[in-house]
């Protein structure tokens, strides 16, 4: 499965009109491309006022067959350029292959999304990554996927080489009760200090959102 996600940072003075033109794009995508998009609301991790999109496909090929008659769709290019007018930098998508799931993951995105991304620097990342995602899964009792891409570069906020993790929330009140278990977990703080030589530790993301739609 791919997941393609993108996310657009509103300039201050543009959020409201920003956010308007956000799910009025969103909407005419979703009633033509055959390809659902889930919305966010960055809540954390990212500047005030920065709105995401997210969707899934089994294959590049299948996406593709989405996107390109909808970017030679005239009326989504004009409700593109309103959202366009409206950002602080332009929008980058990001496409992942989901490489692991610890647990089930939900049919579609959960109300609350946690995802935390690093620079992997060795193949060993990888299966340090499944292992890591399976211990979390089963301290805090939630969905852990682990996703990576081979596209993007040092000055996009995604490089090349990139492994995500996805944690799937229900609701604020599970995020207090499990999340902290992590923090004073023994193994899981083992787990990340092999980390070292695996992953840059100058690169790290780590983005809370909230589903819209």
């Amino acid at each position: 499965m791919r997941v393609v996600q993108q996310a657009f940072a509103m300039r201050a003075d543009s959020i409201a009109r920003g956010s308007e033109a956000f799910a009025a794009m969103a909407n005419y995508w979703n009633e033509n491309s055959g390809v659902p998009s889930y919305t966010y609301m960055v809540t954390l991790g990212m500047p005030q006022g920065t709105l995401a999109v997210s969707m899934r496909a089994d294959s590049m090929a299948e996406f593709s067959a989405a996107l390109w008659p909808m970017m030679a769709d005239p009326e989504f290019q004009r409700l593109s350029n309103e959202v366009n007018a409206c950002l602080a930098t332009p929008s980058e998508p990001v496409m992942w292959q989901l490489l692991h799931a610890a647990g089930d993951m939900p049919p579609e995105p959960s109300a609350i999304v946690h995802q935390i991304t690093l620079r992997s620097i060795d193949p060993g990342a990888i299966p340090w990554a499944m292992e890591i995602a399976n211990h979390a899964s089963s301290v805090i009792e939630r969905p852990v996927v682990v996703a990576g891409t081979n596209y993007g570069s040092s000055m996009m906020a995604t490089p090349a080489n990139s492994l995500t993790f996805f944690t799937y929330w229900d609701d604020p009140a599970q995020i207090d009760e499990s999340g902290p278990k992590l923090l004073v977990d023994a193994d899981y703080a083992a787990l990340q200090r092999r980390a070292d030589g695996l992953v840059d530790p100058s690169f790290m993301s780590s983005v809370l959102a909230r589903r819209t739609n």
